[in-house]
């Protein structure tokens, strides 16, 4: 075998070429006309590791305003999977997750957002003054797929005020609740449109979530002639729009869970008794119905239907350990439970949510120490 001659200037040349081949790839790229997706974008902004996976499907997608940096998570591993840098002047302010991946909304403004940090708190002051919006599209391994601006596409109070965003299980639609207005967008086509306003919708939408089959939006939120404890749920059908509506007095609803064929909707513990109601209400979103099931009291603050849609598995915090419990829809009766002692002692349980395995299901804690504790329950058939 014969010897290289000259092996530093070899490495020299590869080195040269290198950073050729990086200088091309960091051109600057057109900038989009309002309402049209950018091309081409495997390389937009992206700071990716495309070696590193993980099977899990408890992810998380969250935005770091201190880095103004995109971040996909590993929960049940507690690492960094991917990392995307926003340009300097804008971030990200409503992340939804689809069945394949993310919709953020990125807010562009004329300054950087600004953190300041007070004794142990953190202090972030977003820029007041807004005038662009983008919607970027990114798969479950956050490689941006779709890029578009929605500058002059979208209302004014969708770009000045802060309206819950939600994205359809295939990731076609965008979906945006403001008062009384329920606004959709289809990714595909560019078609935007006022599903319903003040005039057919007496509710304030506060959160709203796509159905499985993405035919309606499930929403809550509050009437202004009722009494403020009363809470208003139901669903919307897009193609008709017809409106479903239900109330309930005295839940402080939180969170809506999507299963088939129910929405399940949570409260919150009333800061005044220091109770919550120990309802979780259900909303069968094929016919309508409502009804309701009576668990143990701080139970119905962290519920889900299974996605069978039989059972109902709450999670209720006892001193140093948690008990979950699965019921059964039909009757109200418990057919299993189990209690985790997690090892951090102080901790707060996040969320529960489908494991890959079926009838498997992962409670989520987030602890003392910023990390993440998963605890897996297996659900009785």
């Amino acid at each position: 075998m014969k010897k290289l001659k000259n092996p530093p200037l070899l490495a020299l040349l590869i080195l040269l070429g290198a950073v050729l081949l990086l200088t091309g790839c960091f051109q600057d790229k057109p900038k989009p006309s309002p309402g049209e997706e950018i091309k081409n974008v495997d390389t937009i902004g992206k700071e990716i590791n495309s070696e590193n996976k993980v099977t899990s499907q408890s992810r998380e997608l969250k935005f770091d305003y201190k880095t103004n940096q995109l971040i996909l998570l590993d929960l049940a591993a507690n690492a960094e999977l991917e990392a995307i840098t926003l340009d300097q002047k804008s971030f990200a302010k409503n992340i939804a997750s689809w069945d394949q991946g993310y919709a953020v909304e990125v807010l562009l403004a004329d300054e950087p957002v600004n953190v300041k940090r007070s004794s142990e708190l953190e202090i972030i002051s977003t820029p007041q003054d807004i005038h662009g919006k983008l919607l970027q599209i990114y798969d479950e391994e956050l490689k941006l797929q779709k890029e578009i601006d929605l500058t002059s596409v979208l209302p004014q109070e969708l770009l000045e005020n802060e309206p819950f965003m939600a994205v359809s299980s295939d990731g076609s639609k965008i979906a945006w609740a403001s008062t009384t207005n329920l606004y959709l967008y289809d990714i595909a086509s560019g078609n935007f449109s006022r599903i319903v306003d003040e005039t057919n919708n007496p509710v304030s939408l506060e959160k709203i979530a796509f159905t499985k089959d993405n035919a309606r939006i499930v929403f809550f939120g509050s009437q202004a002639d009722h009494d403020e404890a009363e809470f208003s749920y139901g669903f919307i059908e897009l193609a008709s729009p017809k409106i479903k509506l239900h109330t309930y007095k005295r839940f402080l609803g939180t969170d809506i869970q999507i299963s088939e064929p129910y929405a399940s909707f949570t409260d919150v513990i009333n800061p005044i008794n220091d109770t919550s109601s120990g309802q979780v209400l259900l909303l069968d979103w094929h016919t309508g119905e409502a009804s309701s099931l009576q668990v143990d009291g701080d139970e119905s603050t962290m519920a889900r239907v299974t996605e069978d849609g039989k059972y109902l598995l709450a999670v209720k915090k006892q001193d140093a350990s948690y008990r979950i419990r699965q019921y059964e829809l039909k009757t109200g009766d418990v057919v299993k439970e189990e209690d985790y002692h997690p090892a951090q002692k102080v901790s707060e349980v996040y969320r529960i949510e489908p494991a890959v395995n079926p009838n498997e299901y992962s409670m989520i804690l987030f602890t003392e120490d910023g990390k993440y504790d998963l605890f897996s329950f297996i659900s009785e058939e």
